[in-house]
């Protein structure tokens, strides 16, 4: 079974491939990673309380910082990740 669902998933990805899609539909596909990552961002900047409002995740919003500055300058995803990471450890080694 899960060999069948890896194949299919392959065989999607090897048909899209080679076939050209509407301009349309690539420039719709072109938003999905912004928004997924814009989703991922902005529910670890707020802890749930149940009943209250949410508050802030001042950790992650201190090191959303630099790694915002370095996404706009460098546009690298590499560097992007590795700035993310050392200043939220560097945030928690500090707090």
């Amino acid at each position: 079974m899960r060999y069948c669902n890896l194949d299919f998933k392959s065989s999607t990805f090897y048909f899209i491939k080679k076939m050209s899609l509407p301009q349309i539909v690539v420039e719709y596909l072109s938003f999905v990673p912004v928004v997924i990552m814009s989703a991922l961002w902005i529910s670890n900047l707020f802890i749930q309380h149940l009943g209250h409002l949410p508050s802030v995740n001042w950790n992650n919003l201190l090191a959303s910082i630099p790694t915002v500055l370095a996404a706009i300058l460098t546009k690298n995803l590499l560097v992007i990740v590795l700035v993310g990471v050392f200043s939220l450890a560097f945030i928690q080694i500090i707090f």
